[in-house]
Parts: C-alpha cells; sequence; structure tokens
C-alpha cells in the first residue's frame, strides 16, 4: 500500500477508538500564533530523575476557541499564556495523513497552572528558608531618618514618576535623596536587569539608607520577572533594607516576601518614606521638647540652690571672720613672743658658734705654719744645688740626666754639671760595671 493508505488506516484506527475528549497535564514547551488567529503548541512530559523528555505531543487550540480559552486563563492565573507552564488540558486525538498525529485542545484548566505555580513559588520560598536567607534582610534595621534612597525601576515608568513626585512634593518640606538604577520591570529581563542594578548599589551600599524597587500597574502577568529564586536570593542578602512597591492591591511576589518591607504601590512606598520621615521628626521634636523643659527645670533649679548657697555663705562667712579674726590676733601675739624668744636664742648661739670659730681658725693656722716649715726644710734638703755643694756632680747627654751607662755610646758628647761649672766630654769607652 501506499504512505497516503497506511496513514488512512491509523486515522480510521485513532478516529474510531478514540472518540472521546482527554483530559491531560502536560508541560508547554513551545507556543505560537499563526496570522489566523490558530495556536499552535507542543506539549512534552518530563522524567522525575533525569528531567529527560519522555513524551511528546503537537497541538492546536483553533483561533475562535484559543481567543476565549487564552482570556479565561490569563485572568484566572494572572499569567501569559507561554511556554514553560504546566498545564491541564481536554484534548482530542487527530491524525492527519499529511500532518500525523496531533491534539485538538478544546479546553483549558487554568486552576491547575495556578497551583502548579502556587507550588512552584512555594519551593522558592522554602529553599531559601532551608538556606537560612529568607528573613536576612528584613533583619536589617531600618534607620530612624531614610533620606539617602537608591531606586530600581524603568525610566519611563509611570510608577517612577508618581514616586518621584509624591517623595519630592510632600507637604512637609522633607528633603530625600534618591538615585534611579534603571531596571527592565517586566518580561524575560526584568531579573538580570534589577540584579545588575544592585550590584551597582552594592558597590557604594554605604551611601544609601534603603533600596526602593518599585514599578507601576499593568498586567498580572507582568509579575513573574519577580518570581525567580535568583532575585529573590540576591534581594534577601542584600546589605542595604529594601522596599518593594510593586504595583498590584492583591498580588504578593517572592520579592516581596525577602523584602525588608512590602508595600503595594509605589506611592505607598513614598507616603511609607514621608510618614516614617514625619514620625521620627516628631519624636526628635518631642525629644527636643523634653530637653529644653528638663534644662529650664534645672536650671531654675540650680538658681535655687545657687542663691541658697549665698546666703549660707554670706552668713557662714560673717561668723567665720569674727571667730579666725580673734584667732589671728591671738597666733599674731604668740609668733611675736615666740619670734622674740627664738631670735634672742639664735644671738646667744651665734655669739658662742664664733668665738669658738676664732679659736679653731687660729689652732688651723698655727698647725698649718707648722706643717709648712717641715715641708720648707725637706724641700731644702733635697735641692740639687745644695747636692751638687756637697760633691756630686749630674751627667747630661741632650739635656738628660743619665742613669745607666747603657745608655751613652763612644763618641757621644755628654755634660757634667759641678757646683760651680760644668764639663764637656767625648765618650771614648763604657764601663757598665755596678760598683757595690
Amino acid at each position: 500500500m501506499t504512505l497516503l493508505e497506511l496513514n488512512a488506516l491509523v486515522r480510521e484506527a485513532i478516529e474510531s477508538e478514540l472518540t472521546g475528549t482527554y483530559r491531560v497535564t502536560a508541560e508547554l514547551s513551545e507556543v505560537r500564533t499563526s496570522a489566523k488567529g490558530h495556536c499552535f503548541i507542543e506539549l512534552i512530559q518530563k522524567s522525575e530523575r533525569s528531567n529527560a523528555a519522555v513524551a511528546k505531543a503537537h497541538g492546536v487550540i483553533m483561533a475562535g476557541t484559543f481567543q476565549l480559552l487564552k482570556l479565561d486563563f490569563e485572568e484566572t492565573t494572572g499569567q501569559a499564556f507561554c511556554a514553560g507552564l504546566q498545564v491541564l488540558m481536554e484534548v482530542r486525538p487527530t491524525f492527519s495523513e499529511l500532518y500525523g498525529y496531533s491534539l485538538v485542545v478544546t479546553d483549558i484548566d487554568p486552576t491547575y497552572t495556578m497551583g502548579d505555580m502556587a507550588r512552584k513559588r512555594q519551593e522558592i520560598i522554602e529553599r531559601l528558608r532551608s538556606e537560612g536567607v529568607l528573613e536576612l534582610n528584613k533583619t536589617i534595621p531600618l534607620p530612624m531618618l531614610i533620606q539617602n534612597i537608591a531606586v530600581v525601576s524603568s525610566p519611563t515608568a509611570a510608577g517612577y514618576g508618581d514616586f518621584c513626585h509624591q517623595l519630592d512634593g510632600n507637604a512637609m518640606n522633607y528633603r530625600f535623596r534618591h538615585k534611579l538604577f534603571a531596571a527592565t520591570m517586566q518580561g524575560e529581563l526584568t531579573e538580570p536587569t534589577i540584579i545588575q542594578a544592585l550590584e551597582a548599589i552594592a558597590n557604594d551600599d554605604e551611601a544609601w539608607d534603603a533600596v526602593v524597587i518599585i514599578r507601576g500597574g499593568g498586567a498580572v502577568s507582568d509579575l513573574n520577572g519577580f518570581e525567580t529564586y535568583n532575585l529573590a536570593n540576591h534581594c534577601a542578602q542584600f546589605p542595604v533594607p529594601i522596599i518593594t512597591g510593586i504595583g498590584h492591591e492583591r498580588d504578593t511576589t517572592v520579592l516581596d516576601e525577602v523584602a525588608c518591607v512590602s508595600l503595594k504601590t509605589p506611592t505607598a512606598v513614598a507616603d511609607f518614606l514621608i510618614a516614617r520621615m514625619d514620625m521620627n521628626a516628631q519624636k526628635i521634636q518631642a525629644l527636643f521638647s523634653r530637653m529644653k523643659d528638663a534644662a529650664t527645670e534645672q536650671v531654675e533649679q540650680e538658681k535655687r540652690r545657687l542663691h541658697t548657697s549665698v546666703t549660707f555663705l554670706q552668713q557662714f562667712s560673717k561668723g567665720f571672720r569674727q571667730r579666725h579674726e580673734l584667732l589671728v590676733n591671738n597666733l599674731f601675739g604668740n609668733i611675736v613672743r615666740s619670734v622674740r624668744h627664738r631670735t634672742e636664742k639664735e644671738r646667744l648661739s651665734t655669739d658662742y658658734n664664733e668665738r669658738r670659730l676664732k679659736e679653731s681658725v687660729r689652732k688651723c693656722l698655727a698647725d698649718a705654719r707648722q706643717r709648712l716649715y717641715i715641708v720648707e726644710q725637706a724641700i731644702d734638703m733635697n735641692n740639687p744645688q745644695r747636692i751638687l755643694k756637697l760633691g756630686y756632680s749630674i751627667t747630661l747627654k741632650d739635656g738628660k740626666a743619665l742613669k745607666r751607662a747603657a745608655d751613652v755610646k763612644p763618641g757621644d758628647i755628654i755634660v757634667t754639671r759641678l757646683h760651680e761649672g760644668n764639663i764637656e766630654s767625648t765618650v771614648n769607652g763604657l764601663d757598665e760595671t755596678i760598683s757595690e
């Protein structure tokens, strides 16, 4: 038979045996829409162990059915109908001789996808909790005055404009310094661009009191970019408190779960910052008033104490002066008498010491003259002239007295000094014999 005949038999077998519809769970691996409005999909089932594909099938949702199912799906789930979702569909198996096996989708159960999305979201939260980082950013204390704010948002977002207008135009005229770190706030670039902005902020984290992540309103499906593990993990471990205002009243994202403070809209974030500034300003004002009152009361107390002390001192000093004037007069009299007595005593002592000193001086002078006489006699006895006069002589060589014959040699000229005159001689010979 021909291939067409074989395919026709297959089609007849399928249509005769599989006459009804079937509820099938699978993952959307591909979703594309044709120019005529038909939606062509590819369904896939993966192994729980290896994550490898174990089954595939092509499907189609006819244009009229697709518009209704898509609208109901996205309104119910808040999620765009796109690849990567787990879905529960009602399908009718078909076979075409030309296009082969496919499934015609007649209905989609959005509650199943919502459950799968909630499951994935819960898995991310549990993973962060098991890693011990889920509550980290919440444990960072917010500064009392949040004035330096790093804003992560799209520069063209209406929510960013509303935030700046609300913050800068506050009625109390509080001043805030805020800087935009641009990011894409919807679509596939949401996660990487927000993480990139956070990394830029972290390079100078000490300059910022808080990080604000905001976006305006939009489709609920736009929140998908805030439901990722990587973004939540970065925010949970960020060293600066994070405040979110994603822009949806009813929906909470994983990012809201890990943020230090989670608010619904950008203007709510601005109101929170203004209210916190106002609350702390009132606290400061109250403290200032209390300090002023306490200071005033303290000054009054000190004035009263000073007045009491001055009065006491005046009374005390008057009595003290009278008592001590009498005491001083008595002391002065005693001192005068004591000085007179001591002066007389010292005068007598001085006279006695003077007489002793004179006697000691006379005795010392007499002793000194006696010692001087003895020294003069000793000097006179050892006078060289006296020795020469007794017949002794001194032999000199080069002006120095000779003590040994070995100090000269034949031919040397020596001088013999006598009591009267000198004799100059030339040495002819030596005799080093020492006579007894």
